[in-house]
């Protein structure tokens, strides 16, 4: 029955149920592994008679219900049994199957009819994997960075099989090629290639060439592990604790390394390892060579090594130690110099001489600057002194004339714009001009007594007052005495 078939019949089912339809079930394809036992199934269930029978394609019928026919013409069949436990089915088997036991095979059960290839397999030998013809086993040797053909062959096949490359059981699909197949008796052979440029990281890899094409044989692989031989990766370092210089790397082969290491450009004893006193040679620029019979590799140290190296295996990037009292210093001197400055500028600003020592007499007074008598009657005669510096009317004003330490205390009355003598009469004079006599006041000491004397030495401020005429409508102002306590005053140091 073909698929046609099925799909029909299959169709009549759904459709009617419960109609009962002719199922004919013919052979399919088989493939047996060579020496195997192969069975071809055919059955109708609703074959109640006519012809049941098989035959080769294209070939006469060689057996029915009955059994397989004799005879010369059937003499390639002889070892095929039939198997017809009822009357709708009649099996086709076939024992120990050989390579000229295949073809194509047809069941017929009135009225239908199918048929099957059947075909024999034979495993070949194992793939195996050369290069450049050298099969001498694994690993396999190769060289970094150089292009490398390898040739994988599997001989004995039937069918002819297909060849897959795998590193690490990682399909492989660039370099791959393929021969044709090439027969010998029932079996194949195929061949094919594999051109790479191995690199460090192929070495000890495992390299696979596997079969496909086969049904009932599994795939078949060779194998084998990569020698991939490359010149040394080199590292130098210096060990701070030990004061040694160290050289290391990852070569292959390992065997007839050598290490030599250089300062500044200078080989030394070859060695892994050195000695280094960094005080002998100062800065020095370390390095390293490695050579094996692939080559040779190099590292040079990435900063020379200088004096007093840190303790640590590398010198580590740390920042600089800064010492606490240098910290202190340079944050407390700034303060101190701003204070400073500070405190100048407000002694100036109240006109007070912080630094200036204090000048005391006898008993702790203090002692006052005497003004002469030509200073103090320049003061009285300033014009800005005879100026009112409070508005209080548009009328002159007339300044207050220090007295006599001897003199009453007491104004005399009706003149009281006028200054008294030393001896306690009042002076006469204009206001404004120099009063006579007054250079005759005596002078005070600093412990409060007079001493005698002409002059005004006495005098240690000229204070002057300024007040609104009271009164009087000749323009001259009142004269105040320092305990009458005027409404306003100057005191100028003279």
């Amino acid at each position: 029955m073909n698929g046609l078939q099925k799909v029909v019949a299959l169709t009549v089912l759904l459709v009617f149920p419960f109609v009962s339809v002719a199922v004919f079930v013919g052979p399919i394809d088989t493939p047996v592994l060579q020496g195997g036992t192969a069975t071809l199934r055919c059955s109708n269930s609703d074959f109640s008679g006519g012809v049941r029978q098989w035959r080769e394609e294209g070939k006469t019928t060689f057996a029915d219900q009955n059994g397989i026919f004799v005879g010369d013409t059937f003499t390639k069949y002889q070892d095929f049994q039939i198997s017809a436990p009822s009357a709708t089915q009649i099996d086709l088997i076939i024992p120990s199957a050989k390579v000229a036991d295949e073809g194509t095979y047809e069941c017929e059960m009135t009225p239908d009819k199918g048929s099957a290839v059947f075909t024999v397999e034979i495993q070949g030998s194992t793939p195996i994997i050369t290069v450049d013809g050298d099969s001498s086993g694994s690993p396999i040797i190769l060289t970094e960075d150089v292009e490398t053909t390898l040739r994988c062959t599997a001989t004995g096949y039937r069918p002819a099989v297909n060849l897959e490359w795998y590193m690490n059981n990682v399909k492989i699909t660039t370099g791959v090629s393929e021969d044709s197949p090439i027969g010998s008796g029932d079996t194949f052979e195929t061949s094919g290639t594999l051109t790479m440029t191995p690199t460090k990281d192929d070495n000890e890899g495992s390299l696979e060439c596997r079969t496909t094409g086969q049904q009932v044989v599994p795939d078949q692989i060779g194998s084998l592990s990569l020698n991939v031989q490359f010149k040394p990766r080199v590292k130098v370092t210096y060990e701070f604790t030990t004061s040694t210089i160290l050289c290391s790397a990852d070569a292959n082969p390992v065997t007839s390394i050598q290490y030599v290491i250089f300062l500044n450009d200078t080989a030394q004893t070859p060695g892994q390892s050195l000695p280094f006193n960094n005080a002998e040679y100062g800065c020095t620029r370390v390095k390293c060579d490695v050579t094996n019979s692939v080559g040779t590799g190099t590292d040079t140290r990435s900063e020379e090594l200088c004096p007093e190296p840190s303790t640590t295996t590398e010198m580590p990037t740390t920042a600089p130690q800064v010492n606490a009292a240098v910290i202190a210093v340079a944050v407390i001197i700034p303060i101190v110099v701003l204070v400073v400055i500070i405190l100048i500028v407000i002694c100036f600003k109240q006109r007070k001489f912080c630094f200036a020592p204090s000048k005391t007499g006898s008993g702790g007074t203090i002692l006052k600057k005497q003004p002469s008598a030509s200073n103090a009657d320049m003061i009285r005669n300033q014009p800005e002194v005879r100026q009112s510096v409070h508005k209080y009317d548009d009328e002159p004003k007339k300044p207050r004339i220090p007295r006599s330490s001897t003199g009453n205390s007491k104004k005399q009355p009706g003149n009281d714009a006028a200054p008294r003598q030393s001896g306690g009469s009042p002076v006469e004079g204009n206001r404004g001009s120099p009063v006579e006599g007054n250079r005759g006041y005596p002078a005070e000491n600093p412990d409060g007594r007079n001493q005698d004397g002409g002059g005004q030495g006495g005098v240690n401020y000229a204070d002057l007052e300024f007040q609104n005429r009271q009164g009087d409508p000749n323009g001259h102002g009142q004269i105040h005495y320092p305990e009458e306590e005027p409404t306003q005053y100057a005191s100028i140091l003279v």
